[in-house]
């Protein structure tokens, strides 16, 4: 997610903090026991006008858990292509999942699939150009979003953090992992990464695809439309859909808007398990308000494996306040833990790209799906306590810091909102 951020930090560090100021949580709606209980019809027009999505019914999503189930499934999809494939990631650097990925992609084109590819330019700054000239060569139209330019640090520091494919408009994939070995395999050494996918049927791909439209056109001018990109979706589950799309110079936070009402309406259980949890204000003051309810709250992050370091140093900073109210908070222990989920009331779930913290809800690009549906709860459930079971509770033992580790603190705290 932020490795770029030690790429741009001295660059920029000033605009980091003239820009703190305007990231202002406060325009929150706080609703608290006053909240619907998600499974109710109130809860959905609300999370409908926070997050400017509507609702899709006849639903199917599939959790593939690490790159042992998601790339396989992936690149058969995309093999599988006969009209269209849209394809979007923050972080696609050489490995051999890039590599099939891309002769995979250049197949399709060279038999006649329309087929457009974009990465982000800072977290795919590092793909071999024999890559993207493969892609081109096979006719693959290729875009990268908003290359580092020193010249203009603030229009760079908006960045393309959605994964999304989609094939002949009728079946996608979205969720946290990107392109790169450490997302491959399943966890069976130390450097990879514990992250999940989502396969996605049903009518909400239409909306996963005018979220790949949303930067197509900011970058080319062009909407993609016609049968080959949204052709009719029959229903084929009975999962209710959300996508949410994070467009925050266009749209406001829409994401933590839909993480502060979830939190809201909770009413018994609440899982949270996230790479780079950085809560404001405004959602710790939801999260007690849920604890003052009675509602269980379990968070698993990341622990020292935590590819950026200053995350979890500036997270335990929030840690005493939740554990004095009875939040467990646990750190997962195999590996990098780059997942991204919230599971509320085992009806609702949340899943995507999004993280939780600020740079999600106020600057980056971002694709979530909201998903109701109790079933699919209960596995996202049963992948949370799997992962429970790998990981070790914190105590208010573990929110202090070395001397050593203050400086490094007071660096965190001061550019949070950009971490």
């Amino acid at each position: 997610m932020n490795g770029y951020i030690k790429l741009l930090l001295t660059a920029f560090l000033v605009c980091c903090i003239s820009s703190c100021a305007k990231l202002d949580p406060s325009v929150y709606a706080e609703l608290g026991a006053s909240a619907p209980a998600v499974y109710e019809k109130g809860f959905r027009e609300d999370s409908a006008v926070q997050c400017m999505a509507g609702w899709s019914e006849g639903n199917e999503v599939e959790t593939l858990v690490n790159g042992a189930e998601y790339f396989p499934a992936m690149l058969e999809a995309v093999r599988s292509a006969k009209k269209t494939i849209t394809f979007e990631t923050f972080v696609a650097v050489d490995a051999v999942v890039t590599y099939d990925l891309v002769m995979a992609l250049s197949e399709r084109a060279e038999k006649g699939v329309k087929v457009h590819f974009v990465i982000d330019g800072i977290g795919s700054r590092k793909i071999d150009e024999r890559y993207l000239a493969k892609l081109r060569h096979s006719g693959v139209e290729v875009e990268i979003y908003r290359p580092f330019n020193y010249f203009r640090p603030l229009h760079g520091n908006n960045r393309d953090h959605r994964k999304i494919l989609v094939v002949d408009g009728k079946v996608a994939f979205t969720g946290g992992a990107g392109y790169a070995d450490c997302w491959d395999g399943d966890v069976e050494k130390e450097w990879r990464w514990r992250d999940t996918m989502y396969c996605l049927r049903g009518p909400v791909v239409a909306d996963l695809q005018h979220a790949f439209n949303d930067n197509w056109k900011e970058l080319t001018g062009v909407e993609l439309s016609g049968d080959g990109y949204f052709p009719p979706l029959s229903k084929v589950g009975k999962m209710r859909a959300q996508a949410v799309l994070g467009a925050p110079q266009e749209r406001g936070d829409t994401l933590g808007a839909s993480y502060l009402l979830a939190i809201d309406s909770a009413k018994e259980s609440l899982l949270i398990e996230h790479a780079y949890f950085l809560p404001n204000k405004e959602l710790r003051k939801a999260l007690l308000r849920a604890r003052a309810r009675g509602v269980e709250v379990d968070i698993i992050l990341p622990n020292d494996k935590i590819d950026t370091p200053v995350v979890r140093l500036t997270s335990r900073s929030h840690w005493p306040e939740l554990l004095a109210a009875g939040v467990r908070i646990y750190e997962y222990g195999p590996c990098m833990l780059h997942g991204k989920l919230i599971v509320v009331d085992d009806a609702l779930s949340i899943i995507g790209s999004g993280n939780f913290d600020d740079r999600t809800f106020f600057i980056n690009d971002e694709l979530n799906v909201n998903v109701l549906s109790e079933s699919f709860a209960a596995v996202q459930r049963a992948v949370f306590e799997r992962d429970l079971k790998q990981s070790q509770q914190m105590t208010m033992e573990d929110t202090g810091y070395s001397w050593a580790e203050r400086p490094k603190l007071w660096a965190g705290k001061l550019i949070e909102p950009q971490l």
